[in-house]
C-alpha cells in the first residue's frame, strides 16, 4: 500500500511515503512556484492532478516499486505481452493469454513462428479464476504475433532506445504505441512514453499537449511534451507513464469530468491529504 501526507510551506511542500523500511521525504516546490513550462505552477501534492501530484505518485512508486511494469524476462516476451495487450483486451484477459503463449515460448520458441499454431493457443479459452474466457481479435493478433516474432529474430537489438522503437514499428501490428510499451518496459528507457487515452486525458487536463494533435498523427510531438513534463518534474518518464496510466484508470469517471472542465469547482487546496492504493 502506498501512503502520502504533505505539508506545504511558503517554500517547499514536504512528500512522506510509508515503506517496509520506514517513512522516506521528499520535498517539492511550493504550490505555487512556477514550472518552465507552459505557465504551469506546481500546485499541492494533494491536489489530483496537479504537477505536484504527479511528482509526488512518481516518486512514491520509484521508492517501492521501480520496475512495476516490467512483464516479460527477455525482447520476445515483452513483445508477446504487450502485442497481446492494449486497446480492447482487459489486462486479465491480455496477461492470461500472455501466460499461455509464454509457457510455450520458453519451450519451444520456433512453435510460435506458426500463425495457425498461435491462432489455435489464442482461440481456446482462457481459464481466469474458473471463468471461461475467450481472447478477443484472435485471428488478427496470431497473424500480428507471429509475423512479429519471425521479424524480430533480425531486428538490431543493440540499438538505442529510440532507434529500437522505431524499428519495431516495422513489425506486423507494431505502432509507435506497443514499440514504445516494448522499449519502456525492456530497457526501462525514459527516452520513450506510452501514449493512450489515460495518459492523452492527464496531459490535456494538464495542458501540455496541444490542442488538436493526435497520437495518429502527431505521436512523436505529444511523447516530446510528455517527456518535457517529466524532466520539468524531476521524474523518470518510464514510472511517470505507467503511473498516470493507472491513477487515470482508477479515478471515478464524474471526478475526472471536473478535473478537465475548468469552471467546475473542482478541490480545494485546503483539502484533506490523499491516501491513494494502487494494485500492482
Amino acid at each position: 500500500m502506498h501512503f502520502m501526507h504533505s505539508s506545504a510551506h511558503s517554500s517547499i511542500q514536504t512528500v512522506y511515503a510509508r515503506s517496509e523500511a520506514g517513512y522516506v521525504g521528499r520535498n517539492l516546490p511550493s504550490a505555487d512556484q512556477r514550472l518552465d513550462i507552459n505557465g504551469l505552477v506546481w500546485g499541492f501534492a494533494e491536489e489530483i492532478g496537479s504537477p505536484a501530484y504527479w511528482a509526488a505518485q512518481a516518486w512514491m512508486w520509484e521508492v517501492e516499486a521501480p520496475a512495476h511494469y516490467k512483464l516479460g524476462r527477455s525482447l520476445e516476451e515483452e513483445l508477446i505481452a504487450c502485442l497481446l495487450g492494449g486497446y480492447g483486451i482487459p489486462a486479465e484477459v491480455g496477461l492470461a493469454a500472455y501466460e499461455r503463449l509464454r509457457a510455450v515460448n520458453a519451450e519451444s520458441p520456433c512453435r510460435l513462428l506458426d500463425e495457425e499454431f498461435v491462432l489455435e493457443l489464442l482461440a481456446d479459452p482462457l481459464d481466469l479464476n474458473g471463468r471461461l474466457v475467450r481472447y478477443r481479435f484472435a485471428k488478427q493478433k496470431s497473424a500480428y504475433l507471429a509475423g512479429s516474432m519471425r521479424a524480430l529474430r533480425s531486428l538490431d537489438r543493440e540499438a538505442p532506445d529510440r532507434e529500437l522503437r522505431d524499428a519495431l514499428t516495422a513489425l506486423p501490428g507494431v505502432g509507435p504505441k506497443t514499440a514504445s510499451w516494448i522499449v519502456r518496459n525492456w530497457r526501462d528507457s525514459d527516452c520513450v512514453s506510452i501514449l493512450d487515452i489515460h495518459i492523452l486525458r492527464a496531459g490535456r487536463m494538464l495542458q501540455i499537449f496541444p490542442e488538436g494533435k493526435s497520437v495518429e498523427r502527431h505521436y512523436l510531438e505529444l511523447e516530446g511534451a510528455f517527456l518535457d513534463f517529466a524532466e520539468a518534474i524531476s521524474v523518470k518518464a518510464s514510472i511517470l507513464d505507467s503511473v498516470m496510466w493507472m491513477n487515470m484508470r482508477q479515478i471515478p469517471a464524474a471526478i475526472l469530468r471536473r478535473l478537465a472542465d475548468p469552471s467546475a469547482e473542482v478541490f480545494s487546496p485546503k483539502a484533506e491529504p490523499i491516501q491513494l492504493s494502487l494494485a500492482l
